[in-house]
């Protein structure tokens, strides 16, 4: 078993019941039981701690009753029961139950659980047998031979190492039968602890004489004990992680019982923390009607602390955790003796390192530099109640999962923590299963417990071809509710829903897009960014048999308005704000332009729902005669919780579920319809060839409006039932840390997002260990960068080719040859047939160039409304036209060496366009480089080297050609002018518009001056 934590960086709230002071109760507790008569001791506490010490009273003969909140305690002379008492796994009974067994009617056997064999409590031993205690052991740690009869008295000499050793003995010495004087040698630690044990001596009547600085005692022989009755303050040391995890998150939540927030006037020994948290920038506001303390903000910059802690020794695992990610540099002061609590406390928090925090110890000082986020991890608690609910704490707030061993370890001090923490939204579970940190070499498999693995096999594939999309999310709704199934990767905020919360919400959707009107075979459009959104309005689309038409971000209203115009979109959803721009404002003012000259079509769309801006929401538009705008939340809100689905609109496979327009690298988009069974299909097809299972976690950095991020992305996850880790906006950095913290497994994208995330990591960034496969596509990866890719990242780089009318056709493996791996675009998948043939359609044998053409169970239905094209894309055998030219070899491995309209003629000498940018991008001055053609009256064309400079460098052409020369390559091949450019114009999936550069290059001809470097604008093409 383990305990699994989400990290997310949304507000918490909601209000707790602080528990009482278990401090106060063990005290109490033995007090009243060496008092003839009768305590009362109100205010229970449900701690294992106070349940163990509870229990060896009564081993010793002490009656304990439990009325409503009450503990009634009959005080007298201790009777055993039994030989053998135990303080189960509290050090606290262990400590204060040695001596104070003597005090029994016969000799006894003072245990506990089995680790206590190996706590050694030789100087606490040695203080008990100077003050005349007869008390055996072997080896100076439990269990504890303990002879009946009472102490000596005399002087006794203990270390100030823990307080409990002092409580200990200070309990036992008014029993003695002379005066006791207890000496403290070396430091006083733990202070607090001792004057909390000095308190409640003196409300059972006991009278201790104590010096200013606590390290020396008198204590009168022959004492007797009276009853008391109290009431258990509330535990501030239970609270400190309720007060944490507030300032770790926005937060709006209430400790109710918890009566302070300083440590005036409280007795409590960890009342200091209280002080603490407020230095660090904690607000805290008591309300005395509710008896709660408050706290309430938006967000906060902690404040870095120098913390003593031999006032606070048990508060330093979570004031490390809040001095993480605090402003500065936090020092926590006298930390030995922490190392002999339940764990050694300091070496278990420097685990907080592998989360990305900053942990040094030198000597007795632990120094925390905070950091502005921190990652998820697999961590032990060592069984340390406290560590395991810092470290938890942390993970909350992380990015990512984690998990932490011994997951029960809470109930032993706060058995209310983990129900505290999911009444404030935070995301915690007890799971069961064991804990296997992921490898590069095989599927990586994180711990979602014992179920079997998913491996696709030919079966397997043919079985979830006939599984729709929304069936899968019901699927695993139902197998695994409360798995992760999306993460939200936002720029500063992260969320999560689990399966079961997908399908609840898509339900929810669904219904209200079934009162707007949409029905079976309707097409809903949407623009919306890599967000949770998209997958539960792709689910709730499909779940009515309607068809999904996502729209690139970064369509603007122009290209919006011919999509929405062609797929006949009765309702279009959009984000209100994404990067600047305002997608329903760009479709108003569209439609407002009634005198407009283009020839753009007015789109027919009904009802266009709005996501609005949480904190700033604008006017929702409005156009007189137009669709009508909505308030996406209001739109939901609206929805009846019971409403029902008509039974009749569940799609089939073989019904349409995708209408995406292809990416426009050559020309105009087109409308490419694919099928329920076919997109499971291709999922499936790709899951059997790279071994993928549900143990995986998928990363997508690509549009989700674009093949790879719709299908290798969110569809690949709804087949394997496995995580899908959104981002909306590239960063290689971010990437990392989501990779990290979520333990992404596989990445299917584009060259460019490859690049970037090597260059992440070669400037500092760890890399993400769990990382097994990166599939890139969209063009050819430089077979240098996938040879470092491969070494940087520790994970398999594979080249792929599909398209958006066929999906993938051919992959590479991670167990294939590397020069396969790294110099092919892989073999086909299972049930893809491939050729090669010449201009006139005759087949080609292995290793010749030619026109590359492909047979799959996944091409798609057909071009939107366009026959023509159709016709034109597919041979009258039924073999999709790639329009790539290309070599099969004798295995079967692809290699593209270009597309047909990107070959440059030169003089009838084509250029091997593919391999002369694979080469020139292994020169050192070249970040990213494309071939154009530039036409030439005398030779046809010419190529143009279209180059990203590294930065620094002084490239030109002669560089090149020297650099081609000492390959050996062709004269006839060598580029015949450099175009120096800042980004090379790139549709949002990767792929290089070659007939932007193709545009340019002809300007060029034409006799227009050559730009300078870094003009050409392909931003507004």
């Amino acid at each position: 078993m383990y305990l699994s934590v989400l990290g997310t960086h949304s507000g918490i709230t909601g209000s707790v019941q602080v528990p009482n002071s278990k401090y106060h109760a063990h005290r109490a507790l033995i007090l009243a039981s060496l008092a003839p008569g009768t305590s009362r001791i109100s205010g229970l506490t449900d701690a294992r701690h106070v349940q163990y010490t509870v229990a060896a009273l009564r081993q010793l003969g002490t009656a304990i009753d439990v009325q409503d909140d009450t503990f009634i305690v009959h005080g007298g002379p201790y009777r055993p029961r039994r030989a053998v008492v135990s303080a189960g796994s509290s050090g606290t009974t262990l400590y204060f139950m040695a001596g104070l067994a003597s005090l029994g009617t016969r000799d006894v056997v003072v245990t506990g659980q089995k680790y206590f064999q190996r706590r050694p409590i030789g100087a606490l031993l040695a203080a008990l047998r100077e003050m005349g205690v007869d008390i055996a052991s072997n080896g100076g740690c439990p269990p504890l031979q303990v002879a009946h009869g009472r102490p000596r008295g005399g002087e006794v000499h203990i270390s100030g190492t823990l307080s409990q050793w002092i409580s200990g003995l200070l309990l036992l010495a008014p029993f003695a039968r002379s005066e006791t004087t207890v000496l403290v040698d070396g430091p006083q630690n733990e202070t607090s602890y001792v004057e909390l044990t000095l308190a409640m001596m003196a409300r059972f009547g006991l009278q201790v004489e104590a010096s200013e600085d606590l390290r020396r005692f008198r204590i009168p022989a022959d004492q007797q004990a009276v009853p008391a009755d109290l009431r258990l303050p509330p535990d501030i040391g239970s609270a400190a992680f309720g007060l944490a995890a507030a300032a770790l998150h926005p937060a709006d939540i209430s400790l109710t019982g918890l009566s302070a927030t300083s440590s005036s006037g409280s007795d409590h020994p960890e009342a200091d923390f209280l002080d603490l948290a407020a230095q660090m920038g904690v607000p805290m506001d008591y309300d005395q009607a509710a008896d709660a303390v408050r706290v309430r903000h938006q967000g906060l910059d902690l404040q870095p602390v120098d913390v003593d802690c031999r006032r606070v020794p048990d508060m330093l695992p979570v004031l490390s955790v809040m001095a993480c990610l605090a402003a500065g540099r936090s020092v926590f002061r006298n930390i030995d003796h922490v190392r002999m609590k339940e764990s050694d406390r300091v070496a278990a928090m420097l685990q907080l390192n592998s989360m990305g925090a900053d942990l040094t110890v030198e000597g007795s000082t632990l120094t925390i530099r905070g950091v502005g986020s921190l990652g998820g991890a697999d961590l032990s608690s060592f069984n340390d109640h406290r560590v395991l609910m810092s470290l938890a704490v942390a993970a909350s707030a992380a990015e990512g999962r984690s998990t932490l061993t011994y997951p029960n370890a809470y109930r032993i001090s706060y058995p209310e923590y983990l129900a505290a923490m999911t009444t404030f939204g935070l995301h915690m579970k007890v799971e069961d299963g064991v804990l296997q940190r992921p490898r590069p070499s095989r599927p990586a498999r994180t711990a979602r417990g014992s179920r079997p693995r998913s491996i696709y096999g030919p079966a397997a594939v043919e079985a979830a071809a006939a599984v729709t999309g929304p069936d899968w999310v019901r699927r695993w709704a139902a197998e695994r509710p409360n798995e992760t199934a999306v993460v939200d990767g936002g720029p500063r905020i992260s969320g999560h829903l689990t399966w079961s919360e997908l399908d609840t919400q898509a339900h929810r959707v669904a219904a209200a897009l079934l009162e707007l009107g949409v029905r079976p075979g309707d097409r809903v459009a949407f623009q919306l960014p890599n967000r949770s959104e998209f997958v539960v309005l792709t689910v709730a689309v499909l779940r009515l048999g309607a068809v999904a038409a996502p729209v690139m971000p970064i369509f603007r209203e122009r290209e919006v308005a011919l999509v929405l115009d062609r797929a006949g979109a009765r309702v279009f959803v959009a984000v209100e704000e994404f990067r600047g721009r305002h997608p329903a404002e760009e479709l108003a003012g569209l439609l407002q332009r009634a005198d407009r000259t283009d020839a753009v079509p007015a789109p027919k769309v009904a009802d266009v729902l709005v996501l609005r801006n949480a904190e700033s929401p604008r006017p929702l538009p409005s156009v007189a005669g137009g669709p009508r705008f909505h308030d996406w939340d209001a739109v939901l809100n609206r929805v009846h919780p019971a409403a029902v689905l008509p039974p009749g609109a569940a799609p089939t496979v073989g019904d349409p579920a995708q209408l995406l327009f292809t990416s426009g690298t050559s020309g105009e988009p087109k409308g490419v319809v694919h099928r329920h069974g076919a997109l499971s299909r291709a999922a499936a097809m790709e899951a059997a060839h790279l071994g993928l299972t549900s143990d995986d976690a998928v990363f997508i950095p690509s549009p989700l409006a674009h093949q790879t991020g719709f299908l290798y992305g969110m569809w690949l996850s709804f087949v394997l039932g496995c995580p899908q880790i959104l981002q909306p906006v590239w960063d290689a950095e971010r990437a990392v840390k989501l990779m990290r913290g979520w333990r992404a497994t596989f990445v299917q994208a584009a060259t460019p997002f490859l690049t970037d995330l090597v260059a992440a990591v070669d400037a500092g960034t760890a890399a993400p260990p769990s990382l097994r496969i990166f599939v890139a596509t969209g063009a050819a990866v430089p077979r240098h960068l996938a040879e470092r890719a491969t070494r940087v990242l520790g994970a398999g780089i594979c080249g792929a080719f599909g398209t958006t009318e066929t999906c993938l056709a051919t992959l590479a493996s991670p167990g294939d040859e590397p020069v396969k791996v790294w110099g092919t675009d892989g073999r086909a998948l299972e049930g893809v047939r491939t050729r090669i043939v010449d201009d006139d359609g005759r087949l080609l044998p292995p290793g010749v160039e030619g026109n590359f053409e492909l047979l799959s169970p996944t091409v798609f239905d057909g071009y939107l409304d366009r026959p023509d094209l159709t016709k034109e894309a597919l041979t009258e055998d039924g073999w999709y036209r790639t329009g790539d030219t290309a070599i099969l070899d004798d295995a079967g491995y692809l290699r593209i060496t270009g597309r047909v309209r990107d070959i440059i003629n030169r003089g009838g000498e084509k250029i091997p366009v593919a391999e002369i940018e694979q080469l020139l991008y292994r020169h050192p001055a070249v970040r990213d480089v494309a071939l154009a053609a530039m036409p030439d009256d005398r030779l046809g064309e010419r190529a143009c080297a279209f180059v990203v400079p590294v930065e620094g460098s002084r490239l030109q052409l002669a560089d090149l050609t020297g650099f081609l020369d000492r390959h050996s390559v062709s004269r006839h091949y060598w580029p015949e002018r450099l175009e120096l450019v800042d980004a090379l114009p790139r549709n949002a999936v990767g792929k290089v518009q070659k007939f932007l550069l193709r545009d340019t290059a002809r300007s060029f001809a034409a006799g227009g001056g050559p730009p300078e470097p870094g003009t050409p604008d392909w931003s507004s093409q």
